[in-house]
């Protein structure tokens, strides 16, 4: 009878530990994510910026408080509430119909 009861808490244990990692696994991506040309028109205004020259915040703890990086990830933010931000949008999304016409 304790074989029954330790293995039925074995398989018990067993199962819910598998239930626990299958949480953590990632999921696809929702639709309410960026599509390919917003992504690629945000690198754009993150390239304008000068953000892609600048060492990265979590590399050089002391850059992200520098004068010089704040100005860039200012002049970030402003290119991606701008026009310009827009029209790389509709760059890369007619870029990408194109692509797909010419199939």
């Amino acid at each position: 009878m304790r074989s029954v009861t330790r293995l039925f808490a074995a398989v018990v244990l067993t199962a819910s530990a598998a239930a626990s990692m299958a949480q953590d696994v990632p999921q696809a991506p929702s639709a309410a994510g960026k599509s390919r040309a917003e992504v690629l028109a945000d690198l754009e205004m993150f390239q304008r910026a000068g953000l892609g020259y600048l060492p990265a915040p979590t590399g050089y703890t002391d850059s992200e408080h520098s004068a010089e990086y704040r100005k860039a990830y200012a002049e970030y933010q402003r290119l991606l509430s701008s026009p310009a931000y827009v029209a790389a949008v509709a760059k890369y999304d007619g870029a990408a119909a194109a692509r797909l016409a010419a199939r």
